[in-house]
């Protein structure tokens, strides 16, 4: 800018001297031309303000940039936050899924356990008042059972020593609902006790609904509950489903520690565990349905009057009853007494075939293998590496679907 206004001022200054040049000065033709200093007093206040502008526009300029950083920088943070925010927004969708998952699953073993509670608790008072019933009929309503040591016995006081987890009432009918801590109601003209139980159902006979599902159950007062799936409509339901198969989804040919502490999901195949299966058949006595169809869909079903597995001691030792139903006798005249082989445990009692193998499953495998191989691999063939059931069709025919059930007997 300053080269320009020099280059004006060049410009001003040349035509000035070329006007005076060619016209000259005569007397009386023109007036006085305006003196050289006032022209350059006033171009020089011109350049200074030019200057001053030239100043401003500069300071404009500098402002201009750093606001255009401020806001970049401001962008830029902003634009991390809002990145950081989503970090931590996923982290905590996340978080809150995780825990709403896990908060679900615990609801709904509690709400089983409860359930089994419940249905407990109505047995055990059922129990009761038949038993205070019959004992009342029996004792001239005194409701007291007479020892032959003649020490009088409280029916109420020995019913609530061994059932104590549940409700009891000492007039009205008792709440079931089971709570937190124990707690106590004096209003007239009832007195109820509520403690909270400690137990589920013993067994899928105590279910008091029809309805097949998962349920809490417990071998006894002392040991711990486990979750098993009940069958409560065929057969007369109470049944407890100890092996499951229908589309080969789960792979049954393991090792003698997995067939011992059982494998699978209770909504899908499954084996429930020859250890759980000892102690359920040994605290009572127990009855068996096996169940099976072909791939051509015929279906059987083979009923023993007894079922029980022995202890690991002794190799999970098997014994059942009487048969009967549509589908033969695949165990009790040749397999009773048998013990259980896997593939890393060969008790077959054949020193030349270990059957796990030869039959790729667990089993309870007699010395010449045996009329059934119901854990064997999941196939449509008859070669004898396949679900079978000997007297179904008097044949090894691959099965489709097999379901053993196991029952407490009344």
């Amino acid at each position: 800018m300053k080269l320009t206004i020099g280059f004006l001022l060049f410009c001003v200054f040349y035509a000035e001297a070329t006007t005076k040049k060619n016209c000259g000065t005569t007397d009386g033709d023109l007036e006085a031309a305006p003196p050289y200093g006032i022209l350059a007093q006033g171009l020089e206040m011109v350049l200074v303000k030019l200057e001053q502008m030239d100043r401003k526009m500069l300071e404009l300029h500098y402002s201009l940039n750093e606001h255009r950083e401020e806001v970049e920088r401001i962008r830029a943070s902003h634009e991390k936050t809002f990145g950081d925010l989503l970090w931590v927004i996923h982290r905590l969708d996340d978080s809150v899924t995780k825990d709403v998952g896990r908060n679900m699953s615990l609801l709904q073993d509690q709400s089983l356990l409860i359930l089994a509670q419940q249905n407990a608790c109505t047995s055990h008072e059922q129990f009761r008042e038949k038993w205070f019933n019959f004992t009342t009929e029996n004792n001239g309503g005194q409701g007291s059972v007479q020892p032959q040591e003649g020490t009088r016995i409280s029916l109420s006081a020995l019913y609530k020593s061994l059932m104590p987890d549940c409700v009891t009432s000492t007039v009205a009918p008792p709440d079931r609902e089971s709570t937190t801590s124990a707690t106590t109601s004096t209003a007239p003209p009832t007195t109820t006790t509520t403690t909270k139980p400690k137990l589920p159902l013993f067994t899928c006979r105590n279910v008091m609904s029809n309805v097949s599902g998962v349920y809490l159950i417990s071998v006894n007062n002392d040991s711990t509950p486990f979750k098993v799936y009940c069958e409560m409509e065929k057969f007369e339901g109470g049944w407890i489903v100890v092996q499951h198969r229908f589309d080969g989804s789960v792979d049954f040919y393991r090792n003698w520690n997995e067939y011992r502490e059982g494998f699978g999901q209770l909504d899908s195949e499954f084996w429930l565990g020859l250890e759980r299966m000892h102690q359920l058949t040994t605290a009572r006595k127990h009855e068996l349905v096996v169940e099976m169809k072909d791939f051509e869909g015929n279906y059987g079903y083979t009923r023993y009057s007894s079922f029980q597995v022995a202890s690991e001691s002794k190799q999970y030792e098997l014994t059942v009853g009487s048969h009967s139903g549509t589908a033969g006798d695949g165990w009790a005249s040749y397999h009773n007494g048998t013990k259980f082989s896997t593939k890393d445990r060969d008790n077959d009692e054949n020193y030349g075939t270990h059957h796990a193998v030869s039959y790729e499953g667990g089993w309870w495998y007699g010395s010449g293998g045996g009329y059934s191989n119901l854990n064997g691999p999941y196939r449509n063939d008859n070669d004898g590496k396949a679900i079978w059931w000997n007297y179904f069709k008097n044949d090894i025919r691959g099965l489709s679907f097999t379901r053993m059930m196991i029952r407490e007997m009344q």
